[in-house]
């Protein structure tokens, strides 16, 4: 469950040289959460354990669908929401890794300056502004409108893009937006949005909001190409401690969204876990049963690569 043997080549040797697959295609949504892959890159984690990846971007609007036996990405991240409808759907695929788990204000309803919305009771009616309808967005929103006696029938999701969330919700096509970083600042400093209400709370509270997945077929193939990519990325988790290394990347990878240093100082980070446990996932594919999302349990344990 912790990775078991993955850090055990910490430094290198024989792992370094002999993986099936240097040049592995990673799928990447160019979000925060990723930041360790970029680290991994710049600091040369990826080429100590043999690898030479490259970033397959994918867009973050929209029901995603991945085919990771024929597509042209070999290791996928994505939030756990997104990962298990393609499970749902018959994706045999294995997690190889946990990205990123949510903090305080990294996820975030906003509403536009002035807004008459006090209370979460003042959704009921109204429409909200989220880049996915079947995503993690939905998935909080569902669970704060539950511990404050509304269902999802009460709200009308409209989907749209990360990236326009913040000037609909100032034209009023929207009454609040669900962002993430570096959304959520871009939005504050261009259109003036306000933070309304954090969904990851209560029962989402530091809730697990994305990992990596590879095809079962993938990983029988290539196990030391695997290992070499779990190996670094928990190097890498561990090294995106530093506040000074992430806000770096992020302005880097993330400049197209608008991160200048400036946002990238004033973003709300959560956390990089370096170990891979089912218990956290798990939490997530619970919260979709519970919200009829899935309607089958998936047991996350019979699905992580040991």
């Amino acid at each position: 469950m912790l990775l078991a043997g993955c850090a055990s080549n910490q430094g290198g040797g024989s792992a370094a040289t002999d993986v099936e697959l240097p040049e592995v295609r990673l799928g990447v949504l160019g979000v925060p959460d990723e930041a360790p892959l970029h680290i991994a890159e710049r600091e040369g984690i990826f080429e100590k354990y043999g690898l030479r990846p490259r970033m397959v971007e994918s867009k973050l609007t929209g029901d995603n669908r991945f085919d990771l036996e024929r597509g042209n990405e070999d290791i996928h991240f994505d939030s756990w929401v997104t990962i298990f409808l393609n499970m749902r759907d018959g994706a045999d695929w294995v997690l190889v890794g946990e990205a990123f788990q949510a903090s305080a204000n990294t996820a975030v309803l906003v509403t536009a300056p002035g807004s008459k919305l006090r209370t979460v009771r003042d959704l009921k009616g109204t429409r909200i502004a989220v880049n996915n309808t079947a995503g993690l967005g939905v998935l909080l929103i569902n669970a704060l409108l539950a511990t404050n006696g509304l269902t999802p029938a009460d709200v009308q999701i409209v989907e749209t893009p990360f990236d326009q969330i913040g000037a609909a919700v100032q034209r009023g096509d929207a009454q609040s937006g669900w962002l993430i970083e570096p959304f959520l600042t871009v939005a504050a400093l261009q259109t003036g949005a306000v933070p309304f209400v954090d969904t990851a709370t209560g029962a989402t509270l530091e809730l697990p909001q994305s990992g990596y997945v590879c095809a079962r077929s993938f990983a029988q193939r290539n196990p030391r190409t695997v290992r070499a990519f779990q190996n670094a990325l928990v190097e890498a988790q561990v090294r995106a401690q530093d506040r000074t290394a992430l806000e770096r990347e992020f302005t880097d990878y993330l400049r197209n969204a608008g991160v200048t240093s400036t946002v990238a100082s004033l973003m709300n980070v959560g956390t990089y876990p370096s170990s891979l446990r089912a218990v956290r996932p798990q939490r997530v594919a619970d919260l979709m049963v519970s919200q009829g999302m899935l309607t089958e349990r998936i047991n996350v344990s019979t699905r992580i690569l040991t």
